[in-house]
């Protein structure tokens, strides 16, 4: 059998992996070309799957550099036997991290990838639809294929009519380990539906790679796991980058609705025949003397919305969309998910229109089910720091759970880590003198680093705050709502003599990699908070009663660090990559702040003392690499 042969292959790979042998090739002829032993990563292997053999959950603090995607395949596929493996992963980028793993590991194992049905439409129907609106569209448009009703879906009617030729391609496809991109460029070439060929041989494939919504949407798994002809009690679960998980879960049990999609109900209401349901009370619906309940109210907002979507197809209309039904959907939410769990809010967006919500508090009612059932899960990050934290805010119980932390396999001297002791971020010292104080470090820094240097604010309105003091000897770039990432980097791999602005959490501080070392210095100027609003305060509040007296640490230090690691991370992707990472803000220093970063991170950071003891630290830093 084929997975007798790669379970034996697996076996024998943790039986040579040895510490003593860490970094050479010695009896590690199994290795992939190009490959090389990292420290910490047998270390990781053995720990997951001794983990997983039991049927518990691992849960790793890896930094970047120890090879844990790798590590998580090998811990898995020893295990794998008549089971099956689902790799879920928060961006897009990361699913080409596995898939090549396995390539170069040879994988036999038949393995599907998919991104959203949207992105893979190849009429490319999704426009600026929301997702609703577009799978409403898809729904009708295959619906029409058996009859032949216009609009229909050629794509998809090529698919029922060639089934089989649609399979054999699909199963082609999951051999090879295309990309879900790849793939449905490769069916289009074809003529066939790329997202519903691949799920017809879902039951045919031994893994399955795609984004958090497959996993942890109640409505997407539950087809997903259908088609994979599997329950999760026979999965073995590999989350990466687990530290989204706690704030991704919270958003899942979350809902909107903006004022364009309520003035977009109301045209609605004004163009289509309301005969069936007494238009009069639909206005009342929005009237705060309605005699009906809001779930009375919604369920009639739904009704109608139906007759809407029945009326267009009658009168032949492309467009299926019914936003009386969207609202209908908000205000089932709104109205249902009550009690300390939930906050209901209203707010205007960058348009200043209005917007209401209704937010989850609590994760663990997503994700915690979820990982219990797995016959066993691995979830890691660079970033999962503190461990307990993270275990907390996704489980409920701590109880057959590993949680380990392992140290940056990078080495220390080529890392400066500097904490400067005499700048706040505090909002009563945001004073002419702090913001003064910023742009002397700034200059300093821009001054004596070696290479292209990023600075990361704590808001776009601290930045441009502090810009309008900056004037140093560097080609400036600036990180605005519209600006690309392919561009910056580009400007960053052509010269040394750049400095970008940005802000922490945006896009070129988190998610994104500057290969070749060409970033060398990253610079966060304060410490970045989430914006003290009534959702905060209600979400510490709510930590606070289910973790006596820690609701300030989950809910407010915890995602501030975790934007720190993050960012400090962009500067060493590989042994090899030399640079500093400067962190404007007295507070970290601080051994309640401190010692929720990684141990290596306590360990290697030092104080800056002034604007002149910074730039002589980082001065003498390169001194040392010439």
């Amino acid at each position: 059998m084929p997975e007798r042969k790669v379970g034996r292959m697996v076996k024998k790979i943790i039986k040579v992996m040895k510490p003593e042998v860490s970094g050479e090739r010695q009896g590690m002829d199994w290795l992939p070309s190009g490959y090389e032993l990292r420290e910490g990563q047998m270390e990781f292997i053995k720990e997951a799957s001794r983990t997983i053999g039991s049927h518990r959950i691992f849960l790793g603090n890896a930094p970047c550099g120890i090879g844990k995607s790798l590590a998580a395949i090998l811990a898995v596929l020893q295990h794998l036997e008549e089971s099956k493996l689902m790799i879920t992963f928060r961006t897009r980028s990361q699913l080409h991290i596995y898939l090549k793993e396995f390539k170069a590991l040879g994988c036999i194992f038949p393995s599907v990838s998919l991104f959203s049905k949207q992105s893979m439409c190849p009429m490319r129907i999704g426009g600026n639809l929301s997702y609703y609106d577009f799978f409403e569209q898809c729904s009708r448009l295959k619906e029409n294929c058996e009859p032949l009703e216009k609009p229909y879906c050629r794509f998809y009617l090529k698919n029922l009519r060639k089934k089989k030729q649609a399979e054999e391609l699909a199963l082609d496809c999951a051999q090879r380990f295309l990309a879900p991109a790849e793939a449905t460029r490769f069916f289009v070439r074809h003529g066939f539906c790329a997202y519903e060929a691949l799920r017809s041989v879902l039951n045919k494939a031994r893994i399955f790679l795609g984004t958090y919504h497959y996993v942890f949407d109640p409505k997407i798994r539950g087809f997903i796991l259908k088609d994979f002809g599997v329950g999760l009690d026979n999965v073995y679960l590999i989350v990466d980058e687990a530290h989204n998980i706690p704030a991704f879960a919270r958003e899942l049990l979350s809902d909107q609705l903006t004022e364009i999609v309520l003035d977009r109900a109301f045209k609605e209401t004004e163009r289509q025949d309301l005969k069936r349901l007494q238009p009069r009370s639909i206005d009342d619906l929005y009237l705060e003397s309605c005699r009906v309940s809001g779930v009375e109210a919604a369920k009639a907002l739904l009704e109608y919305g139906e007759h809407v979507k029945e009326k267009k197809l009658e009168l032949g209309h492309e467009n299926l969309v019914s936003y009386s039904y969207r609202v209908g959907e908000f205000l089932e939410n709104f109205f249902e998910k009550v009690g300390e769990k939930y906050i209901h809010l209203v707010s205007r967006d960058l348009r200043k229109g209005i917007v209401l919500e209704v937010r989850g508090f609590d994760g663990r009612e997503v994700s915690s089910p979820i990982l219990r059932q797995t016959r066993g899960s691995v979830l890691m990050s660079g970033s999962l720091s503190p461990l307990q934290t993270y275990r907390d805010l996704m489980l409920y119980e701590s109880a057959g759970v590993l949680v380990k932390e392992f140290d940056s396999p990078f080495p220390a001297e080529n890392r400066l880590i500097l904490g400067a002791n005499d700048v706040s971020s505090r909002f009563e010292l945001r004073t002419r003198g702090m913001f003064e104080k910023w742009n002397q470090y700034i200059d300093a820094v821009s001054r004596v680093n070696r290479g292209n240097v990023a600075f990361f604010f704590t808001s776009y309105d601290l930045m441009q705050s502090i810009l309008r003091l900056v004037k140093i000897d560097r080609n400036v770039l600036v990180e605005q709502r519209k600006t690309k990432r392919s561009g910056v980097l580009n400007v960053l791999q052509r010269s040394t003599n750049n400095a970008l602005f940005g802000v922490l959490g945006g896009k070129f501080s988190e998610g994104i990699d500057y290969p070749g070392n060409v970033l060398t210095c990253v610079v966060a100027v304060g410490l970045p908070y989430a914006t003290w609003n009534v959702y905060q305060k209600g979400l510490i509040d709510y930590y606070d009663k289910q973790f006596p007296e820690e609701g300030r640490l989950y809910a407010y230090l915890t995602p501030a660090v975790l934007r720190l690691i993050q960012t400090s991370g962009r500067v060493h992707r590989s042994p090899t990559d030399k640079g500093c990472i400067i962190i404007l803000d007295e507070r970290i220093t601080k051994p309640g702040v401190k010692r929720q970063f990684p141990k290596y991170f306590q360990k290697e950071m030092r104080i800056a003392e002034s604007v002149a003891d910074c730039a002589e630290k980082i001065e003498r830093f390169w001194q040392n690499h010439r």
